[in-house]
Order: C-alpha cells, then sequence, then structure tokens
C-alpha cells in the first residue's frame, strides 16, 4: 500500500532502513492532511447529527495568550450550564497558525489581538483591553525602569513576536518614525511568550508582549510598560 501511494504521488513518504521506517518530510505533510481531512468528516457528521432538537456538539476555539480568554471561558461555562452536551476544543497557537486552521475549516471561532483585518469575517469586539510592554528580569537593572521609550527599547537585546499575519507591534509607528523593526537588536523571534520568558530570565533578554498573562505572575519577572502606551483590544471572528 505505501509503495502504490508513493507511485501514485511520486514522492517517498516512507525512509526505510534495517532498522526503522520513518516518515520523510512529505510523508509527515501528508500525514497532517490526513488528520485535518478526518477532523473535518468527524466534525461535519457531528453538525448534522439529529439529536432530537437537543443542543449539543463540540465547538472548536483557536486563540494566542492573552486574558481576553477568561471572556470566552466564562460564555462557554454558561453554556454547559444549559447544554451539558456541548464540548470545546481549544487550539493555542499564534496568530499564523490560528488564521491557517481558521481558513481551513479546522476551527470555528477564532480569538485575535489587534491589529486584525476583519474584511473577511463576522466579529464582535471583546470588552478586555490588553496592554503592551516589555518583560525584564526582576534582578536586573531593567527592571527599575518606570517605561521604555523607543531609544530605551533600541538598546535592548530582544525576544519579538514571530508572526507575520498582523504584527503585534508596528514599532515605526508607535515610535512616531524614530524606530524601525529592522534597528531594532532583535536576538530571537517567538511565537508564544510563555517560553520566551525563559530567555529573559536565564538569557538576559527582553521579551515584548502584552501583560497580563498567567506566566507573569512570577517574583523572577517584571512587566514595563511602553512610553507612549500601546492598548490592544481583541475579537472573536468566524467566516462569514
Amino acid at each position: 500500500m505505501p509503495n502504490e501511494l508513493e507511485r501514485e504521488l511520486g514522492c517517498t513518504l516512507l525512509d526505510r532502513t534495517n532498522r526503522a521506517t520513518m516518515l520523510t518530510e512529505d510523508g509527515m505533510r501528508l500525514r497532517q492532511r490526513a488528520e485535518e481531512i478526518v477532523s473535518l468528516v468527524d466534525q461535519t457528521e457531528c453538525d448534522i447529527t439529529d439529536r432530537g432538537g437537543e443542543l449539543a456538539g463540540n465547538t472548536r476555539i483557536g486563540a494566542g495568550e492573552t486574558r481576553a480568554m477568561s471572556v470566552l471561558a466564562e460564555v462557554f461555562a454558561g453554556l454547559r450550564r444549559e447544554h451539558p452536551r456541548v464540548t470545546c476544543e481549544l487550539f493555542t497557537g499564534n496568530a499564523d497558525t490560528v488564521v491557517e486552521r481558521l481558513e481551513r475549516g479546522l476551527l470555528d471561532f477564532a480569538l485575535f489581538l489587534e491589529p486584525v483585518k476583519l474584511e473577511k469575517y463576522e466579529w464582535v469586539r471583546l470588552p478586555v483591553t490588553d496592554r503592551s510592554g516589555v518583560v525584564v528580569a526582576a534582578n536586573s537593572e531593567r527592571a527599575g525602569l518606570d517605561a521604555v521609550t523607543p531609544e530605551v527599547l533600541a538598546r535592548m537585546p530582544l525576544v519579538v513576536s514571530s508572526r507575520t499575519t498582523n504584527r503585534d507591534i508596528d514599532f515605526e509607528e508607535w515610535s512616531g518614525g524614530r524606530v524601525r523593526r529592522e534597528d531594532l537588536n532583535i536576538v530571537s523571534p517567538h511565537d508564544l511568550a510563555g517560553n520566551a520568558t525563559w530567555l529573559v530570565q536565564r538569557g538576559g533578554l527582553c521579551a515584548t508582549c502584552i501583560d497580563h498573562l498567567f506566566h507573569l505572575n512570577d517574583d523572577n519577572l517584571r512587566s514595563i510598560p511602553l512610553d507612549p502606551p500601546v492598548s490592544i483590544g481583541s475579537y472573536v471572528v468566524w467566516k462569514k
């Protein structure tokens, strides 16, 4: 069967040796697509199954790290109290990954932070605002700063978001043209801020991210606001 599929697709799916058989890069990509197809089939079957009028089924939500998730959690908890057969599948990832899964139909709803392009989505703005800042080690000299100005940011060794779908901070706009992204000392991009804080604690770096996240409730870290301040709204979106 694998040999026939390889001949049909014109690529090698398995790397075969005397000791083991492993998926090639093409094989891993095929497996990922197959898992997505199975997930869509299962979801479609769940959506169209007659349950005698009872509200039931699985809702798939994608989100990054933000306290706005608490709003969705509260809404879901209320829904579950009235309709206990409703379930939720939560996917956590950066904006690029969440957008991709939403477009492929693998998510029903997505929670996005500003800036976000809303033209092709239905959306609801949540009553939660996050604040952007720079996370530093609490025992560093930088922990004594009251705010991070463009000039100070330009001198910091930074860990910044790797998202390409709507950059989290437009540094040039924020600084009034004084600092561009390419002017910064970016040591490491990150997709989610949780692991990036280890580079702050142990590696002496500074991470740009929103505050009020669970992993910042740590005596070893301090979040310093940007000056000028940057507030970030959040939206729940779904495909039209």
